[in-house]
């Protein structure tokens, strides 16, 4: 078997298309890293507006002093408020800039977490726990365990850390505004906000899988490796029935096939994240491998889990949504025998089937469906679970149903072509 897997090697290598599909794979990660970098906001990207604000207010302090040498008796008091207010938030401003300087990430977490437990227990007290005006309750609960998660893991966070701006959750739909245009419009800048970047290896390499594993890396990968059985040719006189003249069964062509195909995915994955750790090392650092990702659960409860961890997952579903994709090529592959309706009937049921599943997702049977289970990094944090609000979509049932599925479309496309290669003995 081995001498097979690697006689398939050889010849994916030598075809020209598979070269120009890495070539390309490998400009497109060393573009996006060049995105990610460039969109990264760093500690000196933020010191630098709160040197600004910090002179700023000092000004209007001074400015306040003076207008307080010359005020009247009715206007001493407000001046006076006035003045409180720009001095307290001038003191926050500059404890909140040593600690950036000196990289007290604590010290700074601690600061929000104060900041916001309070505003925490106000809300719980007047019952505002099913609202969806930013920042809910939930977000400010999730902010809180965030930092505190990171606070014992030693972890940096990713800037710009900050509850109202730049945080923000599936449950915050819009903001407390007196005009509907104004409201989309802070909505829209907190969302920019909130997505952060980093170009840490870690951080770089969830980035990029995020966008890899989906329909379109599936795509990708079926392009890959398209014409892995039809380039043989199963006609009557293909060169495969070379390969049958030879002391070798017939599965074990196909299982040759098919463990080529998975192992070489495997290996670009693996390639992915090489490059990732080299790339992120050398222009930045490694990264958080337990940095706090936000799973949602039932009736606004959730979860924290490590970044790491959401990695591994995310790249056991993406090879069942590969092995699955790949079962329907070889059995259209086996059928037609001709690699460009091969990869236009599995396109086209892989886009129908994920259309379908779409009107099916509030039925008894959703979760069964294996085509409802392409956004990966979605069904993992339960963001698919939660948008469409039905919580049997699992992780654990994609697995199940991704899993049953490919098995059976092996069997059945087993089954088929020892058939054909009997009546065409």
């Amino acid at each position: 078997m081995s001498k097979l897997i690697l006689f398939e090697v050889k010849k994916m290598w030598n075809t020209t298309f598979f070269r120009i599909l890495l070539v390309a794979l490998l400009i497109f990660s060393i573009a996006y890293y060049v995105f990610i970098y460039m969109n990264t906001t760093r500690v000196e990207d933020e010191i630098k507006p709160i040197k600004e604000d910090i002179q700023r207010t000092e000004l209007t302090i001074e400015e306040n002093k003076l207008a307080l040498e010359s005020a009247e008796d009715t206007e001493i008091e407000e001046i006076e408020g006035t003045l409180e207010f720009n001095e307290n938030w001038l003191e926050e401003r500059q404890i909140e800039l040593r600690l950036l300087e000196e990289h007290n990430w604590d010290a700074f977490l601690q600061k929000e977490i104060d900041q916001t437990e309070p505003d925490i227990g106000r809300m719980r007290y007047e019952n505002q726990t099913h609202t969806y005006s930013h920042p809910t309750l939930f977000t400010l609960e999730t902010y809180v365990a965030m930092s505190k998660w990171m606070q014992e893991k030693d972890i940096v966070p990713l800037l710009p850390w900050d509850k109202y701006y730049s945080y923000v959750t599936l449950y915050d739909r819009e903001v407390n505004s007196t005009s509907a245009a104004e409201a989309e419009k802070i909505m829209n800048y907190i969302k920019e906000n909130s997505n952060k970047y980093s170009s840490a290896s870690i951080h770089y390499l969830f980035r990029l899988f995020g966008l890899l594993f989906s329909f379109i890396g599936a795509v990708f990968f079926l392009f890959l490796f398209g014409d892995i059985i039809t380039k043989e040719g199963l006609g009557r006189n293909g060169p495969i029935h070379l390969l049958r003249t030879q002391p070798i069964k017939q599965y074990q062509i196909l299982a040759s096939k098919y463990l080529t195909v998975i192992l070489t995915s495997l290996l670009l994955l693996l390639c992915a994240v090489i490059f990732s750790l080299i790339v992120g090392s050398i222009f930045d650092r490694l990264g958080d491998w337990d940095y706090p990702v936000l799973i949602y659960g039932e009736d606004r409860t959730f979860t924290l889990m490590g970044m790491g961890e959401v990695l591994i997952k995310a790249t056991f579903l993406f090879m069942l949504i590969l092995l699955f994709s790949y079962t329907i090529l070889f059995l259209f592959s086996i059928l037609t025998k001709r690699v460009l309706v091969a990869m236009g009937l599995t396109l086209g049921l892989l886009f129908i089937g994920m259309k379908m599943s779409g009107g099916l997702v509030t039925s008894s049977i959703a979760h069964y469906i294996p085509f409802q289970y392409f956004s990966v990094f979605e069904v993992v944090t339960n963001e698919l679970a939660l948008t469409l609000d039905n919580f049997n979509l699992t992780y654990t049932n994609g697995i199940i149903s991704l899993g049953i599925a490919s098995l059976v479309l092996l069997v059945v496309t087993y089954i088929i072509s020892f058939v054909q290669s009997k009546k065409g003995n």
